[in-house]
């Protein structure tokens, strides 16, 4: 019985990032045919990002919850703090990567802070917090308020992870801590109540399972799916090289 409860929120949370996963390959089509004026879309539809962002980042704090009923060890042990410090070093590592290669191209707009480098500082940061469980409603309370009373502001650059940045910043993804943190950290306390270990979750239908299957595989997916469509632009003739 237990096995299969645990299969089932599983296959329910990555297919959840899955329908995440679709939802954002399908904006990038549309975002890339328009910044190559291939098409012309309303402004308005690049607010379009933010939920599908929200969307990842919610379930990254869901996800933060499950990793730590897996551990099973304290919140105060070695190896509690190096498995989410080794697993927030390893996305801050990939959005280096991604950091460099966005800045040799396209170059205008590199991305500086992006969503991968909001999910690895928010993975460290969020050690402190994964033992509030539902608690964490608070401090991501306060987050929000904090940037609903203050934000924008501008500031010298070394502050654009925490949403404080120069005049004339551009970028083409852009999740500072302020106020995405609080995203994570409501993804923790609706971990820590949906998956409790009270109540059963049949979510293992067919649907589902297709969905799943992307889900699993979002950090490639993720990585991959930009140059793939760009690179389909350009050997189709529809970009010039």
């Amino acid at each position: 019985m237990i096995p299969q409860q645990r299969t089932n929120r599983v296959v329910a949370l990555d297919a959840a990032r899955g329908g995440a996963i679709i939802a954002m390959i399908a904006y990038h089509i549309i975002f890339d045919l328009n910044y190559f004026g291939i098409i012309a879309f309303d402004p308005l539809f690049r607010y379009l990002a933010y939920p599908i962002a929200g969307a990842f980042i919610f379930i990254a704090g869901i996800s933060l919850h499950l990793k730590m009923k897996s551990i099973g060890v304290q919140s105060e042990s070695k190896e509690y703090v190096r498995t989410f410090l080794s697993r927030g070093l390893k996305l801050l590592l990939i959005a280096a990567a991604i950091t460099i290669a966005t800045w040799v191209y396209p170059h205008d707009g590199f991305i500086v802070f992006g969503i991968l480098h909001l999910i690895g500082t928010a993975t460290i940061l969020s050690i402190p917090f994964l033992a509030l469980g539902r608690w964490n409603v608070i401090p991501a309370a306060l987050i929000l308020m904090i940037w609903i009373i203050f934000f924008p502001i501008s500031g010298p650059g070394y502050l654009i992870p925490i949403g404080i940045y120069p005049p004339g910043f551009i970028t083409l993804d852009y999740e500072p801590l302020i106020p995405w943190f609080s995203l994570v950290l409501l993804g923790i306390a609706a971990g820590s109540i949906s998956y409790s270990g009270r109540g059963i979750y049949n979510y293992n239908n067919c649907l589902f399972r297709l969905l799943a299957i992307p889900g699993r595989n979002s950090l490639i997916i993720y990585l991959i799916h930009q140059p793939i469509i760009i690179g389909s632009l350009f050997l189709t003739g529809l970009v010039a090289i």
